[in-house]
């Protein structure tokens, strides 16, 4: 996904790859556009804290 489709206050499926204890594990969670930055985007998800992903962090693993 591009940045610049991004609309604050929508919601985005996140998708990504993790190692966690060796295992390679894939995730997926909802995620809310809070505000659109210079190098990226804020988001958040429920009472978690803010999440900031990068230009190139958004083009891999956002989905709409």
């Amino acid at each position: 996904m591009d940045k610049d489709n991004l609309t604050p206050g929508r919601k985005y499926l996140h998708h990504r790859r993790t190692v966690i204890d060796g295992i390679h594990r894939e995730a997926e969670r909802w995620l809310r556009c809070e505000r659109i930055t210079d190098t990226g985007a804020v988001f958040s998800r429920d009472y978690e804290e803010e999440i900031t992903l990068t230009d190139q962090q958004i083009r891999e693993e956002l989905r709409e």
